[in-house]
């Protein structure tokens, strides 16, 4: 399989993704691992205490020791070691915190990048296939910390190696002092048996980790991963959020047939048998090989014991540690092999977040006036999306100027939402130019620039968070203004009727008693949030939508009192909504088609204004 987490890499390649994370981890948490040393040296002393121990115990036997010496020795060590394990059990518990907030640090940092990444990454197919790549990279391990539980286990291998070699490796100073070379030799056999026996372990294991990693599907080599597929067609797995249409439909052998159907194909259900049998000769061979090591090493110091050379106790401690160095160079090297893989999971999340923003960041500060005289205009811009072979917008030209209250209307897909992502400058043009009050918006400070935008998309998002929070987009704000945007938006009537005024939680995702509201109330609030900005350029994407003509034509012409000597753009592709305005703009195909007030725009029997009012006027006879 190519590209998959069991591939081999260049040791260098490995290296580089394991330092990558780490570094994101001492980012977050500077001395997480440092302390996590200090619990891993303290876990790996107290059983090394206790061999000593239980050795200086049989040999005290031996040579007739007293009771009450033995008794002291052993009640002293006993608390000791109670009081070791006291301390790392507290520090330990205080890192398991610090994990934990970690964690969730990683996580928001994120989903920051992708709140504040350049609009133009979202929808490009680069930050899709990263997306995709995440995804897929994540459906095995967990995640970050993987991370952690991979360099704990790392670490404490480390530190288990050098208490075994500083205690144990004396043993290999006895043979040559036996002058017995042929244990030396015996101990080399056994050590390729055991490296063999390992060998085949991983061998085998690797399979397995191909099939747990990533699958192959009959018509195309593809990861993907039974919950992941679940997740898509349900929703998020639990809520079913699709459930109605699968119901409706019958759609359930449909998921049936491309998730267990699938993986209990002929050819999957021979993968699955292979997987198995790989697993249980890894752990055949893995057990053999840890068999042999631990006969071979009471085998050894056993000769050396009957020798004279070491007495009983040594024998327990040094084949002990003879055995712990050997398995814990081979697990140093199972320990860093599974690092690597978790580092390689956490790449393409690091790819991610190393995106850098392509769009020019202006120096210039926006003049702030107080009477807002501000002109925007559009001269000569062309844009498409990117991967987009057809323009979005084609030789655009229009003039916003102070006070005006513009309706752009149109079909679906026209540009007209478009033009209003290049207002706000979430894209840039790929011809032409944006000024404001004469100069190009890319040479002012995006912040700044933003300032002067108070817009509610179609798509508006409310949080689960406090209503004044909804409406302010900020945990300090003033409370009467709140208030009185609400009202103005014409959520008074609801808003007297909350007890909590506005401390009341919309929604319960964080408060048992948060409220549910309507689509119109939820409207009501996004308008009363761009009302609360008080931007000096208002902009309506379609928030309304979803309602009928009548109710979209009454909340557009009382929100034009609302926003008063504000500029005001509203776009609807409903023609009677935006009746009052002072000019409407007709865009078709990426163009702007024709401009003038509604009177204006009915008398071009040839116009697409003409062509759309008739067409729709069967919806507002009423309003006609």
């Amino acid at each position: 399989m190519e590209n998959d987490l069991t591939s081999k890499l260049p040791l260098r390649e490995n290296i580089k993704h394991i330092k990558r994370i780490l570094k994101m981890v001492a980012a977050l948490d500077k001395t997480y691992f440092f302390t996590a040393c200090i619990v891993h040296i303290i876990n790996v002393i107290v059983p090394y205490i206790e061999l000593i121990l239980s050795a200086y115990i049989l040999d005290a036997m031996l040579a007739k020791k007293g009771f009450e010496h033995i008794f002291t020795v052993a009640a002293a060590t006993t608390v000791f070691v109670f009081l070791l394990h006291f301390i790392a059990s507290i520090v330990w518990n205080h890192l398991e915190v610090r994990k934990e907030t970690t964690y969730q640090m990683y996580e928001c940092v994120v989903e920051q990048k992708m709140l504040q990444m350049d609009y133009t990454w979202i929808d490009s197919p680069r930050v899709k296939d990263l997306k995709d790549k995440i995804r897929a990279d994540m459906n095995w391990g967990a995640g970050l910390y993987s991370i952690f539980w991979q360099v704990n286990g790392v670490l404490y291998t480390c530190f288990h190696l050098v208490f075994a070699i500083a205690i144990g490796a004396s043993v290999f100073y006895y043979i040559w002092k036996s002058g017995n070379y042929m244990l030396g030799f015996i101990l080399l056999c056994i050590l390729v048996v055991f490296l063999a026996a390992q060998k085949l372990s991983n061998h085998y294991q690797r399979y397995v980790n191909q099939f747990m990693y990533y699958r192959e599907t009959e018509d195309e080599k593809r990861k993907e991963n039974i919950g992941a597929t679940w997740d898509w067609a349900t929703g998020d797995g639990f809520s079913y959020q699709n459930g109605k249409d699968i119901r409706l439909y019958r759609g359930y052998r449909l998921l049936w047939h491309w998730t267990i159907g699938k993986n209990h194909s002929r050819d999957n259900e021979k993968n699955l048998n292979f997987a198995a049998k790989s697993s249980g000769m890894s752990g055949f061979y893995g057990s053999f090989s840890k068999g042999i090591l631990e006969a071979g090493s009471y085998f050894v110091v056993g000769i050396l014991a009957f020798s004279h050379l070491l007495s009983i106790g040594n024998v327990v401690k040094m084949a002990a540690c003879l055995r712990n160095i050997f398995m814990d160079v081979q697990g140093l090297i199972n320990g860093i092999s599974m690092l690597s893989i978790s580092s390689r999971q956490a790449a393409s999340t690091l790819d991610l977040l190393d995106l850098c923003d392509d769009m020019y960041k202006g120096k210039l500060p926006v003049e702030k006036r107080s009477d807002n005289e501000y002109t925007i205009e559009f001269r000569d811009v062309s844009f498409r999306y990117p991967q987009s072979k057809q323009y979005a917008l084609r030789h655009f030209s229009i003039t916003l100027n102070i006070g005006e209250k513009l309706a752009i209307v149109g079909m679906n897909g026209s540009g007209k939402t478009t033009m209003i992502k290049l207002l706000c400058r979430l894209y840039d043009p790929d011809e032409g130019e944006i000024l404001l009050n004469g100069v190009n918006i890319k040479k002012f400070k995006h912040d700044e620039y933003s300032k002067l935008f108070a817009v509610v998309f179609q798509d508006y998002q409310l949080f689960s968070f406090s209503l004044g929070e909804n409406v302010a987009v900020s945990n300090q704000y003033d409370r009467e203004r709140v208030k009185k945007c609400l009202k103005a938006a014409g959520f008074g009537e609801r808003f007297a009727k909350l007890e909590r005024g506005t401390d009341t939680f919309l929604y319960k995702d964080y408060e048992d008693d948060g409220v549910e509201i309507s689509g119109g109330e939820a409207q009501k609030i996004a308008i009363a949030r761009a009302i609360y900005k008080d931007a000096p350029f208002v902009l309506l994407d379609e928030p309304t939508a979803a309602l009928d003509p009548l109710s979209e034509y009454e909340i557009y012409t009382s929100f034009d009192k609302i926003v008063g000597s504000k500029t005001a753009i509203y776009i609807s592709h409903r023609l009677a909504s935006c009746r009052f305005c002072e000019k409407i703009a007709v865009f078709h195909e990426g163009r702007l088609v024709q401009s003038g007030t509604h009177q204006e725009l009915l008398q071009d029997v040839q116009g697409k204004y003409y062509e759309m009012w008739n067409a729709q006027a069967q919806y507002y006879q009423e309003e006609a």
